[in-house]
């Protein structure tokens, strides 16, 4: 008798747990793919047409801010050839939990590690990065991402700054 008293009073507690669950969940991360088009720039000439494409992703620790990590492969052409970039950075979103139709722009900055492609083309070497951008939604879980990144400092290639524009999507 006990166990049908019990199973009938887990039956009807059931559907009010389930009622009482929210179904606007706190997103905790999300992922990006992109494409880029840019310029190297030292002090005395300018290099167009720099192509890269890659990836990467972030979790919110507080609030808007976020922690990530990217990685991408940048075509500058020529002598320069190909690279890898790899970075960590810090980010802050100002509305981080924006919905269908919002605009949530953001801000970041990190480390960064550009290196050859090839075996024997040199050890790579560190540089620092920063940007912002926006992330348009265009649907719950997907946004439009547009952002402008600067790689500032790597002395793997002649370019002090790699100045790029994205354009890419953002999942959540």
């Amino acid at each position: 008798m006990k166990r049908l008293i019990a199973t009938a009073a887990l039956l009807f507690m059931v559907p009010a747990l389930a009622a009482a669950q929210t179904t606007d969940h706190q997103d905790r991360g999300q992922g990006y793919f992109f494409f880029g088009m840019g310029t190297g720039t030292p002090s005395s000439f300018l290099h167009p047409g720099i192509e890269h494409v890659g990836g990467g992703g972030e979790g919110f620790l507080y609030k808007g801010v976020g922690f990530g990590a990217e990685a991408g492969y940048a075509n500058w052409g020529g002598y320069y050839g190909n690279a890898v970039i790899a970075s960590g950075d810090f980010s802050y979103h100002f509305r981080r939990h924006a919905r269908r139709g919002a605009v949530d722009p953001f801000v970041l900055g990190g480390v960064s590690f550009v290196g050859p492609t090839k075996v024997g083309g040199g050890r790579g070497s560190p540089a620092g990065n920063y940007g912002g951008g926006a992330n348009l939604w265009l649907a719950r879980h997907a946004a439009l991402r547009l952002e402008f990144r600067d790689v500032v400092g790597a002395q793997y290639w002649a370019y002090t700054h790699y100045l790029s524009f994205r354009i890419g999507v953002t999942l959540r």
